[in-house]
């Protein structure tokens, strides 16, 4: 299951070197006898291009196996500079982040049914119902379409899909940072996506849920570099 994309796309690009220096970046590994600065080089040639014909900048992303992250802009002239390290988050929440799904839509009475009876699969369906609902009315973009996803996310890890549990946590994480929702509702999430993750299989394919996680590790929490080092020897252990 793919993340959303609607709640996840921006202009802003992740690029994972992994143990060994290989480097994961747009769902994709990347191999070769190159070091990693070349496979970082070949990544970027389409984004310097992305930039310029956008008429915007691009930011970068690069996390390191021990778990750093640097910062990066490509300019719209096609030049790559360092960015500032991001600050800690300041911004004045929304309200509607704490009033939660409005009552008056009903959409929340049958997942309470559900919850109330411990039938966590009906609830993780009466949650994609009305996540469905909230994005045809109010926009895949706004908050009440993240908070659907929290809800999914909820309730997948309620019922031990722990693989649908960690892309919808990462999802719901992604997407309530992007929207500027509260930090510690995002890292709380990002914490169940980590934690689900480890509860699976532990699917490590290029286009999975751990390399997903890892990205927001890179994307949303930079300065948690214990967490992003483990999973990335847990990735690159389990592909051995």
């Amino acid at each position: 299951m793919p993340l959303d994309q609607s709640l996840t796309t921006d202009v802003h690009e992740t690029i994972i070197i992994l143990p060994g220096g290989n480097i994961h970046a747009q769902g994709l590994l990347h191999e070769g006898p190159q070091p990693p600065e070349a496979l970082i080089d070949g990544v970027c040639r389409p984004l310097r291009a992305a930039a310029a014909r956008q008429g915007r900048p691009i930011r970068l992303s690069i996390g390191h196996p021990d778990g750093r992250v640097e910062h990066h802009r490509i300019a719209v002239d096609g030049t790559t500079h360092p960015d500032p390290i991001p600050t800690a988050e300041t911004a004045a929440t929304d309200p509607v982040w704490s009033q939660g799904i409005p009552e008056d839509t009903g959409l929340l009475a049958p997942v309470r049914a559900a919850h109330r009876a411990g039938h966590w699969r009906a609830a993780q369906q009466a949650a994609l119902r009305a996540t469905q609902h909230l994005a045809a009315q109010h926009g895949r973009d706004h908050p009440y379409a993240a908070m659907g996803v929290e809800l999914r996310a909820h309730f997948s890890l309620m019922n031990q899909d722990h693989t649908t549990g960690t892309l919808l946590s990462t999802e719901a994480a992604v997407g309530i940072h992007r929207l500027g929702g509260p930090p510690a509702q995002y890292r709380h999430h990002l914490a169940n996506a980590v934690a689900a993750w480890l509860h699976s299989s532990r699917d490590i394919r290029p286009g999975g849920p751990g390399f997903a996680v890892a990205h927001a590790l890179i994307r949303i929490t930079p300065n948690d570099q214990a967490v992003l080092a483990a999973l990335l020897r847990r990735l690159t252990k389990d592909r051995a």
